[in-house]
């Protein structure tokens, strides 16, 4: 165990870890597919939800449209980005590249953290880097 670590911090470093596992297997296209459909459904679902108002006041079925549209924009996104920079890289520097941008994709959860503030006793790793970022 590393001094001063709190659990949290621990979760952290295994979200690190199968991260980057996940973007050796994945490829430098597909994580980075991943991350901006991730980015286009929650734009799509936020738009979605406040278009939907005027168009419906039943809740299930503004949830519903609204599920379709994230789907839809997750998936044309995802495919998009995956098939445009698969042809442009060969497979070892993909996959390379994708255990990178998994590391990076962990990092940046760890800034967004220690950006937002909230939180920031239960993880030293936050902490530190709290001082930088705020």
């Amino acid at each position: 165990m590393i001094e001063g670590f709190q659990p949290a911090d621990y979760v952290l470093c295994g979200l690190a870890a199968v991260m980057a596992v996940t973007g050796l297997f994945r490829g430098f296209s597909g994580t980075l597919a991943f991350a901006l459909a991730t980015i286009a459904a929650f734009f799509a679902a936020t738009f979605g939800w406040a278009y939907s108002a005027s168009l419906t006041d039943v809740l299930w079925m503004r949830g519903a449209g609204v599920l379709v549209a994230t789907l839809l924009a997750f998936g044309f996104v995802r495919l998009l980005v995956k098939k445009t920079v698969n042809c442009l890289l060969a497979q070892p520097s993909d996959a390379l590249l994708g255990c990178l941008l998994g590391v990076i994709l962990a990092a940046l959860v760890l800034l967004a953290w220690a950006r937002s503030g909230a939180y920031l006793e239960y993880s030293v790793l936050a902490q530190g880097l709290a001082g930088y970022v705020g």
